[in-house]
């Protein structure tokens, strides 16, 4: 493994820290976990989201908080399923 140093905001640095104190890993697991899951290359997550039927192509500009409720409407569509990170992330969010 190679050593990196990284900057974090204080806010980053507090939600990186509770989503290792949740998951039981390491602040260091957490930031390759994010990594690996970003895509290199951004078209086959988009194909593979409008084939699931899950893409909404908007024919305005979207805002931060529109594309954060296609992204509540996705996960709605995914209820029953344990999703870990994520719903570490949207608890964060929303301040719980």
């Amino acid at each position: 493994m190679l050593r990196k140093q990284v900057y974090l905001t204080p806010a980053e640095d507090a939600k990186l820290k509770r989503l290792a104190r949740a998951t039981g890993r390491t602040e260091a697991e957490i930031l390759r976990l994010a990594l690996d899951l970003l895509p290199e290359d951004e078209a086959p997550l988009f194909l593979a989201l409008a084939e699931e039927g899950l893409l909404e192509v908007p024919e305005r500009v979207v805002t931060p908080k529109g594309m954060e409720e296609a992204y509540r409407r996705y996960l709605e569509r995914l209820a029953g399923r344990r999703l870990g990170l994520s719903e570490a992330v949207l608890a964060d969010r929303e301040g719980r």
